[in-house]
């Protein structure tokens, strides 16, 4: 059986945010602007956080971490959704069927890593992505009052080609492919180096990993 995963190099991200900008244009995510940053309402599927900061100018350290849905083996948000609008396939994928999606949040309330967004706005402009469709949807844009979050873009991952984060990162930073399978670059990245996930103590069973 096929589980998709991911694995991040830490030691290669060098948080250009080539992975958050190839997200949104490959699945139409809407563009966030400086009233949304203050409102702390910006949406996203993938994004680059700054985890601390130690030493002083000029010679600062920080750590980063990319996140993004760890596409649980056990999620929350599934048992979550009164209505049945998140649900998880075969291949482990988490995915929203908009057209269930109640906007109730119930969801972004249990996930434990924030990975959720609320669309504020719809904005369908000429250039998004009409192949950008999560298999069980039937639009290509968040629509507004909906949530919205990575699909691993499962609409590439049908077609054989790996997520736009995977193809767009000049570092070779992220790695994906399907943990079942020991000859997967996941498999033989995890097999090399120690890797870790985020709040295993939820008992989520993350799918996204971490190496460094």
């Amino acid at each position: 059986m096929t589980r998709y995963a991911m694995v991040i190099d830490l030691d290669r991200c060098l948080a250009c945010q080539a992975c958050v900008i190839a997200c949104k244009m490959e699945n139409n995510v809407p563009a966030s602007t400086p009233d949304s940053f203050k409102a702390h309402k910006m949406t996203f599927r993938t994004r680059v956080i700054p985890l601390s900061t130690n030493g002083s100018y000029p010679n600062p350290q920080m750590d980063i971490r990319p996140v993004l849905c760890n596409q649980c083996e056990n999620p929350p948000c599934v048992a979550a959704c009164p209505h049945g609008a998140t649900y998880k396939r075969e291949d482990g994928i988490v995915l929203i069927d908009w057209e269930k999606c109640q906007g109730d949040r119930y969801c972004m309330a249990v996930c434990p890593y924030g990975a959720r967004v609320f669309i504020e706005t719809e904005e369908p402009k000429e250039y998004h992505n009409p192949d950008a469709v999560p298999p069980g949807n039937s639009r290509f844009v968040p629509p507004k009052g909906k949530v919205d979050k990575c699909t691993f873009c499962a609409h590439l991952v049908d077609k054989g080609e790996d997520p736009a984060c995977v193809t767009a990162c000049p570092a070779d930073a992220r790695i994906f492919g399907d943990l079942d399978d020991p000859s997967s670059n996941v498999s033989e990245a995890l097999a090399s180096r120690k890797g870790s996930a985020l709040r295993q103590d939820f008992g989520t069973r993350p799918k996204v990993f971490y190496i460094r």
